[in-house]
């Protein structure tokens, strides 16, 4: 895996936020990063995982480096003049909006030797193609390569293209905003699908609280969402889906048949709705060992 490993301050306020006000809220510090969310969820799966990171010697760092490494993630660490940080704001909804300072990952002289990698799969976090010069020039036809969508501002979408190209990824897995953005147009999640697919030349899965979705050709794979709770927190959610999504497609030849794929997005798709209802990008599940 190849993202950000940074540590999260949750932010619930218990009113209305007012400007220049003081407004009682519940804080709460924890590890997070696409990155590390991902490496952490698939982990828990008994998957091996090794996460190529930027942390700092600084506080936030022991705190993010001890809570990764407790959960078996092995870290493939790069030098970092701090730990990122990103701040969470909850809204009673259970929706975040995030502040985020991030590491880059890319910085000359110690990049990442992908050429280096041994692993059947390479997850890369879609906020590293945000980075300047973050071309990677992929070669060859393994390990299976999977990218991770990630928030767009306006005037991202074409660098992130030609960044996600650079990947050559074999899996992609955006949200509906992401994808929309992406496309630059308010399309429904198959033809959203469809068009990255064949712009990318890979499969690209497209997700909303409604479920996910799939376009191979002409043929449409969906899974719908899982009735339950409503959300406390959607922070990593999404990460969570990446990450049940590869845990249930790692033995399956590639690409996967449609009811392999169905029944992956399934089970993605359950796994993120229940991050949504604990807190914290990391929180642990019930099956996962109760709380963290």
């Amino acid at each position: 895996m190849l993202g950000d490993a940074t540590l999260d301050v949750r932010v619930v306020p218990a009113m209305p936020i007012r400007p220049g006000g003081d407004v009682p809220a519940s804080v709460r510090l924890g590890p997070g990063g696409q990155g590390a969310n991902i490496s952490v969820r698939l982990a828990r799966r008994g998957v091996a995982v090794r996460l190529v990171c930027r942390i700092g010697s600084d506080a936030a760092g022991e705190i993010v480096r001890s809570a990764i490494a407790r959960d078996g993630v092995e870290l493939a660490e790069m030098a970092a003049p701090f730990t990122g940080t990103v701040v969470v704001l909850v809204d009673e909804r259970g929706e975040r909006t995030m502040l985020s300072q991030r590491v880059p990952l890319l910085v000359p002289p110690t990049l990442p030797d992908l050429s280096a990698i041994r692993a059947d799969w390479l997850v890369v976090s879609g906020y590293v193609l945000l980075e300047q010069g973050a071309g990677m020039s992929m070669t060859g036809d393994a390990p299976i390569r999977v990218l991770a969508g990630c928030a767009l501002e306006p005037g991202m979408a074409e660098d992130w293209m030609n960044g996600a190209r650079s990947v050559r990824p074999h899996l992609v897995v955006l949200n509906v905003d992401e994808a929309r953005a992406l496309c630059a147009e308010d399309l429904e999640p198959a033809e959203l699908s469809r068009r990255l697919g064949t712009t990318l030349e890979t499969l690209v899965i497209v997700t909303e609280p409604s479920g996910a979705t799939a376009a191979r050709g002409d043929v449409v794979v969906a899974a719908a969402a899982v009735a339950g709770e409503p959300p406390v927190d959607t922070t990593g959610a999404g990460d969570a889906f990446t990450a049940g999504l590869i845990a249930m497609l790692l033995e399956e030849p590639w690409p996967p048949a449609a009811d392999r794929l169905t029944a992956a997005m399934r089970a993605a798709g359950a796994l993120a709705g229940d991050v949504t209802r604990v807190h914290g990008a990391q929180a642990r599940l019930p099956e996962e060992g109760g709380d963290q």
